[in-house]
């Protein structure tokens, strides 16, 4: 095991997350991100054969796992800062005495050039070390070319974001992002073999450096009398054309080439703790802009389901993202649920959605989800959230975009929804299979939602208590909830709060009933 590791000597990163834009600041730093600066003070002290082979070493290691505090982010500024490469004054007359000194080289003066809006993104963690760490790494033979590069690093990203970095082998050191296979609550570069040549080939350094010299020994000698000299300078621009023809090589600037998922470390679970057909590692949305009642959850989920068909790469979608077979017949296997996740459960709970989870089969390739979902939740281009727009013209208006803070909200943390319990309570109604009769037509119904229990892989309960009020605090009344229609002959179903008391505890997420994959049928865990 080892490590490198960054201070941050300014306490905050000077780094974009969105390209040009320059509008959201980049944190935790991305692997790639680290691997370019230490390629930059590579090429910048003389390409030492050593440190190289350090760095193609680096390049063979999986992607390293990060420890990084949270952080905040300073209110974006735009500032108009002088074009680089600006070759025209904007203050100077093409004409007389000032011509000249524009051609002399006046107009490449700061005060002189043009602006432009220029936005620096600034993330200023909680902890200003971060440590890329890997695991199963050894240094071996490479570590006084790994140890010489780091000590050259002078910053990441903005050349203004000074750091200091080392080379450690501290087995304490406890990672907060790891990477992860599937569906990623982060998108970062990451580096791979063949990069240290791929930035080689963008820099351009040799070209860069042979035009700018044969083409400054052309410049000096031109209005020479000298015949000699006059033919020296014809020579010189022979062999400029010769090498270069009518184009000056530039260094380019580097592109990604490699996204690796990353994700929080997850805790495993008890061996033998019995769980649902549903994965405990739900993907949450969170939800912005007005207010979104609680009783809203199928218009919610709906529009939601809509979105989300739209948006998957494959069409028609697979059978466990739609719940549809090719046929276009109902599938029956598990398939994707969509839950709606309230602010409940707390003396000034509201009721209202804070969020919506992906509740994914247990059974499902994490690679296939992957494909599918990954271009609706980031974006291809930066690897930041994307956001979605929800509406219906009677029931709300929100947007939505994968949850991705550091500490979420009690109410989106999945933990919050799938820790073990035994007693489990509902926060939105259990929609019944059918309509029950007689004297014991309770008895009957808690019956049937003993055996929808098992319809999701969970042990029957001991006891199933139906009522019309949730046990979970700030959760509306039953009769709040619109009812369910029947696909087959559009007749209503009946719904009802309930509570689930089993044997012992059982792994969640637990959604039950008929509406299970609409959002109805959820429930909480709780303390007795």
């Amino acid at each position: 095991m080892f490590g490198l590791g960054i201070r941050y000597l300014n306490g905050w990163a000077m780094a974009a997350a969105d390209g040009a834009r320059k509008e959201q600041a980049e944190w935790p730093p991305h692997p790639d991100r680290i691997f370019m600066a230490l390629a930059a003070a590579f090429f910048e002290t003389g390409e030492d054969a050593e440190e190289g082979r350090a760095l193609r070493w680096l390049e063979t290691l999986p992607p390293p796992a990060i420890a990084a505090s949270g952080y905040a982010t300073r209110t974006a500024v735009v500032s108009y800062v002088p074009v680089n490469d600006s070759r025209v004054g904007r203050r100077i007359p093409k004409s007389g005495e000032l011509r000249k000194l524009r051609d002399a080289g006046l107009g490449v003066l700061p005060e002189h050039r043009s602006r432009q809006a220029r936005g620096f993104p600034i993330a200023i963690p909680h902890d200003p070390e971060v440590y890329l760490v890997w695991q199963e790494g050894e240094l071996e033979r490479h570590r006084v070319g790994l140890e010489r590069l780091a000590a050259k690093m002078t910053y990441v990203g903005h050349s203004a974001s000074f750091v200091q970095a080392w080379v450690t082998e501290d087995s304490d050191i406890v990672p907060t992002w790891e990477p992860t296979e599937g569906v990623a609550v982060h998108r970062l570069r990451v580096f791979s073999s063949g990069r240290l040549a791929d930035l080689t080939q963008a820099y351009n350094r040799a070209q860069v450096v042979e035009h700018e010299e044969l083409k400054a020994r052309s410049d000096a000698l031109k209005g020479t009398r000298d015949r000699r000299m006059r033919e020296e300078k014809k020579r010189l621009d022979s062999v400029i054309a010769e090498r270069f023809g009518t184009h000056t090589p530039v260094s380019l600037r580097p592109v990604p080439t490699r996204w690796q998922g990353y994700g929080k470390p997850t805790k495993p679970d008890s061996p033998g703790l019995p769980g649902s057909v549903f994965d405990p590692n739900m993907v949450v949305l969170a939800i912005g802009g007005r207010r979104v009642p609680l009783p809203t959850t199928l218009k919610l989920t709906q529009a939601l389901r809509g979105v989300l068909m739209g948006c998957c790469p494959e069409q028609p979608p697979p059978e466990w993202f739609s719940g549809h077979k090719a046929s276009g017949s109902p599938t029956t296997r598990p398939h994707m649920a969509l839950l709606p996740l309230p602010f409940v459960g707390d003396r000034y709970a509201d009721g209202r959605v804070m969020g919506l989870a992906l509740a994914l089969p247990q059974t499902l390739n994490p690679e296939e989800a992957r494909r599918c979902l990954e271009t609706f939740l980031l974006s291809v281009d930066t690897g930041l959230p994307r956001e979605h727009r929800l509406f219906d013209g009677q029931w709300f208006e929100c947007q939505l975009e994968l949850e991705s803070r550091e500490r979420s909200p009690k109410n989106l943390d999945v933990a919050t929804w799938t820790r073990a319990s035994r007693v489990w309570a509902s926060v939105t109604p259990i929609v019944l299979n059918r309509h029950f009769k007689g004297k014991d037509r309770w008895q009957q119904a808690a019956e049937s939602v003993k055996d929808a229990c098992g319809h999701i892989g969970l042990p029957r309960p001991r006891e199933v208590l139906l009522h019309p009020v949730s046990m979970v605090e700030g959760v509306p009344h039953a009769r709040d909830f619109p009812q369910m229609t029947r696909k087959s002959d559009g007749g209503r179903q009946s719904h009802s709060h309930a509570v689930l008391v089993f044997e012992k505890p059982v792994r969640g997420p637990v959604t039950v009933g008929a509406g299970r994959f609409r959002g109805y049928g959820l429930c909480r865990p709780m303390e007795s």
